[in-house]
């Protein structure tokens, strides 16, 4: 990413570095420190991606072994996982590969070694953009998941690169919530214990009490959508936690509150490209202004749902007004 890109981008920061000090500094609020282990000059690069306050998303490659120590601030919580294949590493006493993911809650210590090469990326986010605020997060934790250690990066790399393509993501803020949403459920998810016994906890409603928390979620995810769904500020709004909420979609209508959004978004794009003019409005534009961010599961969901891919509703609608336009 040149200079131009970070003056047409003012929430995307970074720079090339040649002292572990001022690499390690850009980091806010993390306390970050490193300790060069391998010999040789250092360069390192940081590109800092600032989705307001509530979630930056940082990616740092350094050419040298380091020791690195940083304490998450109140109210945070700090992720880390590789962005690609690296030798191998340690955090809190745990090996740290392309299959960990590194859950470091609020006044905690992340420390460990990196190889040289290594490519990170860490994520700092309020505790307010997770589920239940976070409160299953109580300990510094380096999983081994590889499935959704997957998802996780290819989510946070798909979320970025789509919308840095966006000319303003102040333009799309349904697209930036339903990122920032997705994010902070797979961390939710990621960070519980036991997830099946969680939901099996949570689902001891009686029909009467689940079709009433059905309805009060569905009525606010369709008057929502518009302006994008977090699910925080749903369980909060309905007064259930994430798990019950979970359960409550599950035992309705057999998938969970997240795939029925995506269901609803889907629909919603369909309209607008069956509505639309003409080809002067992209697809990712509409796709974006109702809320999603993820082009290419985009493309594959909306084909699964609909039998074509979006550019083909399209054409062939434009086919249809043509058609009409020389028989009228």
């Amino acid at each position: 990413m040149s200079d131009g890109d970070f003056e047409r981008h003012p929430w995307i920061s970074g720079g090339h570095f040649t002292d572990i000090d001022a690499q390690a500094a850009h980091l806010h609020g993390y306390d970050q420190q490193y300790q060069q282990l391998s010999g040789g000059p250092f360069e390192g690069r940081f590109r800092s991606f600032n989705f307001q306050n509530d979630l930056g998303i940082h990616f740092e490659v350094a050419n040298r072994a380091l020791a690195q120590t940083a304490s998450t601030p109140p109210g945070r919580l700090s992720v880390c996982l590789l962005s690609a294949a690296s030798e191998p590493c340690t955090l809190n006493a745990a090996t740290f590969g392309l299959s960990n993911v590194a859950l470091c809650p609020e006044q905690l210590v992340l420390e460990g070694k990196t190889s040289e090469g290594v490519k990170l990326c860490c994520m700092d986010i309020s505790s307010q953009l997770l589920p239940d605020q976070g409160h299953d997060l109580r300990a510094v934790r380096v999983l081994a998941d590889p499935a959704r250690s997957h998802h996780l990066r290819d989510l946070v790399n798909s979320g970025v690169a789509a919308l840095t393509r966006l000319e303003a993501i102040s333009n799309y803020p349904a697209a930036v919530k339903e990122f920032k949403s997705s994010l902070g459920d797979l961390l939710w998810q990621m960070g519980l214990p036991d997830r099946d016994e969680s939901v099996t906890r949570a689902n001891r409603h009686t029909s009467a009490r689940t079709m009433q928390v059905f309805r009060r979620a569905r009525e606010y995810i369709h008057n929502g959508l518009a302006d994008g769904i977090s699910i925080v500020a749903l369980c909060t709004t309905i007064g259930v936690s994430r798990r019950a909420l979970e359960s409550v979609f599950r035992s309705v209508i057999g998938t969970g509150p997240g795939n029925y959004i995506r269901a609803l978004q889907l629909n919603q794009v369909r309209r607008d490209l069956l509505l639309s003019s003409g080809g002067d409005v992209s697809i990712g534009s509409i796709a974006a202004r109702r809320g999603i961010w993820h082009w290419s599961r985009f493309s594959r969901e909306y084909r699964l749902m609909f039998g074509e891919l979006p550019s083909q509703t399209r054409r062939r609608q434009a086919v249809r007004r043509g058609t009409a336009a020389a028989t009228a």
